[in-house]
């Protein structure tokens, strides 16, 4: 008789503690990803090239994070692709013309306030190339 009394108040125990015992605490869900800007459009580029300033015309051409464009300079025209912009960071392959010979750079940069890009391009030839650019007025 007693065994089976102490039986029941465990068996009474374990269901009370399990009935109180607490759920783990969920894990937190990952940050949100920041919205990708905006940086379709012409922009009017700038490279300080050693010393020497080269004007480059750029047109993006972008969706969602993903961008794709065009340059256009005295030195020689080019093509941007494999563009990604992660919040106001992007990265791109920019393919250029340089004074006939092509030439593959690394663009990476970002967006300061919507109007203005600043960045560089990278290549192991030329090393690194800094960048600014304004958008175009529309």
């Amino acid at each position: 008789m007693k065994n089976l009394l102490y039986s029941t108040l465990l068996v009474l125990c374990l269901f009370t503690l399990g009935a109180f015992a607490q759920k783990p605490a969920p894990s937190p869900s990952p940050a949100p990803t920041p919205a990708a800007a905006d940086i379709s459009g012409k922009w009017n580029l700038q490279a300080d090239a050693g010393g020497q300033v080269v004007d480059i015309l750029v047109e993006i051409k972008q969706t969602g994070d993903t961008f794709t464009g065009t340059t256009t300079s005295a030195i020689g025209n080019g093509t941007i692709e494999a563009g990604k912009i992660t919040g106001k960071t992007f990265t791109a392959l920019l393919k250029a013309d340089v004074q006939g010979q092509m030439v593959d750079f690394k663009m990476e940069g970002a967006v300061t306030d919507g109007t203005k890009l600043s960045g560089s391009f990278a290549n192991a030839g030329f090393g690194s190339v800094p960048f600014s650019a304004a958008k175009e007025k529309k």
